[in-house]
């Protein structure tokens, strides 16, 4: 395989940030297991809470309109604080 020396460097970057990530779950992993084992009444809702993680995909996911337009007036207002700061 052929690439570019910037596409190599991006290639090992992903691979570095990937195993950041394998690590960043197995603490996760090791924390959960530390709590159930030393819990005397282990909640799996304090350990993986299914419908929260659904909800935040969904949220993730979803086609909203682009109604998150900010009126003309605000705009104007702030354009003006910042031309009157000195």
């Amino acid at each position: 395989m052929n690439c570019y020396l910037w596409e190599l460097e991006a290639l090992l970057e992903g691979l570095a940030l990937k195993q950041v990530d394998e690590q960043e779950q197995l603490a996760l992993f090791g924390f959960n297991l530390r709590y159930i084992l030393n819990a005397k009444k282990p909640n799996l809702k304090k350990v993986f809470n299914k419908s929260k993680q659904e909800q935040r995909i969904k949220n993730a996911f979803k086609r909203t309109k682009a109604n998150s337009k900010v009126p003309s007036s605000k705009v104007v207002d702030a354009l003006n604080h910042f031309k009157n700061r000195k």
